[in-house]
């Protein structure tokens, strides 16, 4: 690897994905599912021809979609700014570990995304830069001090539910709604459809902390995985994705679009609470998030674009940058 760090283009490619941009394609597969399920009259490969009233138009979505990746990516570069001694005994997210990115940078380029993120929720209502600014709360609250719920066996499931589940498909439903008059009302209807994603983002953290037990108790945290072990952490896992598959009808239109992908990745879950094999929880954190993606393309084809874009130009940057092949669909 070259650790060197005095090119300023290379420090500024770096930088740019250090923000995990492969790790944003889930955060915009929920926040269009809120989208989907929120909009009237909205039929699958027919995005543009969609002219209903509830329809925001594409400017509200994609600000919606990149506002809300760099709140999101503010809070994965603090996540990995606290997380880089249990990154270096786990083997990943090599920039900050490995000294490619000083932490001063890092700190610098959070708070950079922080303020771009709330900026563009300004092109919304109060109630849209309220759930920005929830998520970004939420965020440090995961990270930091002196709650730091990541490193909480229940606290981090919490946080998955309420972040990357309910609030993020909160945001997507609340653009396809916040044209139409009342605010509250409109956001108060999607709590409940917000319950199938806040369940299925659960499912996949839990699955996520298994290949990451053993670097996580030798930093210290007690993870779900690290506190119960391998054995209840799949079974939750399995339950959760059961609970966001029946949960799925209480959506609003389309709520296929979440219900077919949980039912499908329910069998990957039960495997996992079956075998409690490695292999198998890797399956149940990346395949569950490919199939809703898919689903979700079937409505907003130009996402598929969006997301193989990012996949491809994630997997030439890690394997020119350090030798390795991610992102991966592998078993490791």
């Amino acid at each position: 690897m070259d650790n060197k760090t005095g090119r300023f283009p290379l420090q500024v490619i770096d930088c740019f994905f250090l923000l995990r941009i492969a790790l944003l394609a889930p955060v915009w597969t929920i926040l269009l599912v809120g989208w989907i399920t929120g909009s009237a009259g909205l039929w699958p490969f027919l995005w543009f021809s969609h002219a209903g009233k509830t329809n925001p138009g594409q400017f509200y979505v994609w600000a919606a979609l990149g506002g809300f990746s760099l709140i999101v990516a503010s809070i994965y570069v603090v996540n990995q700014i606290v997380d880089i001694e249990s990154d270096r005994i786990n083997h990943k997210l090599f920039l900050l570990p490995h000294n490619y990115i000083s932490i001063r940078t890092a700190w610098i380029l959070a708070a950079t995304c922080a303020l771009g993120g709330m900026a563009c929720s300004l092109f919304f209502d109060a109630i849209m830069t309220a759930l920005f600014a929830m998520a970004l709360i939420l965020g440090a609250l995961y990270n930091l001090p002196p709650l730091t719920l990541k490193n909480r066996a229940w606290g981090g499931v919490f946080a998955n539910i309420l972040g990357h589940g309910v609030l993020t498909f909160l945001v997507g439903w609340y653009c396809a709604n916040f044209q139409n008059g009342n605010g509250w009302e409109a956001l108060r209807a999607g709590l409940i459809p917000s319950l199938s994603p806040g369940m299925a983002n659960a499912a996949v953290f839990l699955a996520t902390t298994i290949p990451d037990a053993a670097g996580d108790a030798m930093t210290g945290k007690l993870t779900f995985c690290v506190k119960f072990g391998k054995k209840r952490t799949s079974l939750a896992a399995a339950l959760f994705c059961g609970a966001s598959f029946f949960l799925s009808p209480l959506m609003g239109h389309n709520f296929w679009v979440m219900g077919a992908p949980a039912l499908l990745s329910l069998v990957l879950f039960i495997v996992l609470a079956a075998t409690e094999k490695l292999e198998a929880a890797f399956y149940a954190f990346k395949w569950p998030v490919f199939l809703l993606t898919v689903f979700v393309i079937v409505f907003v084809w130009q996402y598929g674009l969006l997301v193989m874009a990012t996949f491809f130009v994630s997997r030439i940057y890690y394997n020119w940058r350090f030798g390795i092949e991610y992102p991966t669909f592998k078993t490791k």
